[in-house]
């Protein structure tokens, strides 16, 4: 009799279970593993690394509704100037929705690959992928990227990245100097703050395919975003040993040339030194040197840039 009532009670439980949609599970979500695809926590050794992430996601009763993937960044992506009142315990921090993309109705499963553009300052930063149900239910993964640059007295922000001719899903074109983040299109599509974070967009010519870079403004690239960036670009006489020795970026661009049309340099060269000036508030002088002008594959083309703090 004791055992039967048992077999009832737990009977019944199961039963509740089943009808408490608040004991139902979420959307099962997974990152793939491989040697291609990272899905754990690593400390990089490089600026602007990349990684590439495969996210899979099922919904479990429920069909999918929205795919997001978002990056936690603490401290700031962007250089900080450490005084007094930085308060090492609490870091300022900033996250960033880099995909929110609504799904066709009755989804039950979707795969997507993502290559990720790691950040240029010292911190973590956390990137989570999320899925959705038509319930709002959500399931994610997540994983952390730390990075620590080396301590220096300089008062400028330098880098390295590469950045990508558009047109293939995912491909990195819109640079944001100050903080040295690359986004995809899908980055900026729809999503404001992203948006006001550009500087410049990697343009290839229409003819000739030869790489350009064009500030937001630029009419060519036909932006309709809330929040266009006025940053100024300017032709400079350096080279790629001067670039090296320079330090006084508004001098830099000061001493420069405009662009014709004033939004774009034309067709790039290794070698060119670009100087720039983002706009206020908090406007910052820097120099741009074009490395390296890779042809096949993507066409990337890797900057060294430097940018007062």
């Amino acid at each position: 009799m004791h055992f039967r009532s048992i077999v009832l009670l737990l009977s019944l439980l199961g039963v509740a279970a089943a009808c408490d949609s608040g004991l139902s599970p979420g959307p099962r979500v997974d990152l793939v593993s491989s040697t291609r695809y990272n899905t754990v926590d690593r400390r990089l050794t490089r600026t602007a690394d990349t990684l590439a992430v495969k996210m899979y996601a099922q919904g479990q009763g429920s069909p999918l509704h929205r795919l997001t993937i978002s990056a936690e960044y603490v401290a700031v992506p962007e250089p900080i100037v450490y005084n007094d009142q930085f308060d090492v315990d609490d870091p300022p921090r900033r996250t960033l929705v880099y995909l929110d993309s609504v799904l066709a109705p009755g989804t039950d499963s979707v795969a997507l690959g993502h290559v990720l553009s790691s950040r240029t300052t010292s911190g973590l930063e956390v990137w989570r992928y999320s899925a959705t149900d038509d319930e709002s239910r959500t399931g994610s993964r997540s994983f952390r990227l730390r990075y620590a640059r080396p301590d220096t007295l300089l008062d400028y922000h330098n880098y390295t990245v590469s950045v990508q001719a558009s047109g293939a899903f995912g491909r990195r074109s819109f640079l944001a100097l100050r903080e040295g983040l690359v986004f995809p299109k899908f980055s900026v599509h729809r999503l404001a703050e992203n948006q006001a974070l550009v500087d410049l967009v990697y343009l290839p010519n229409p003819t000739t395919g030869a790489p350009t870079l064009a500030t937001p403004l630029h009419a060519a690239l036909g932006l309709k975003w809330s929040t266009r960036r006025a940053t100024v670009i300017r032709r400079t006489s350096l080279n790629s040993t001067s670039f090296g020795s320079t330090t006084d970026f508004a001098a830099a661009f000061n001493q420069g040339t405009d662009f014709t049309p004033l939004t774009s340099t034309g067709p790039l060269a290794e070698g060119q030194v670009i100087a720039f000036q983002t706009p206020a508030p908090n406007s910052r002088y820097g120099i741009i040197l074009v490395e390296d002008i890779l042809a096949t594959g993507s066409r990337n083309v890797v900057l060294q840039v430097r940018v007062a703090k």
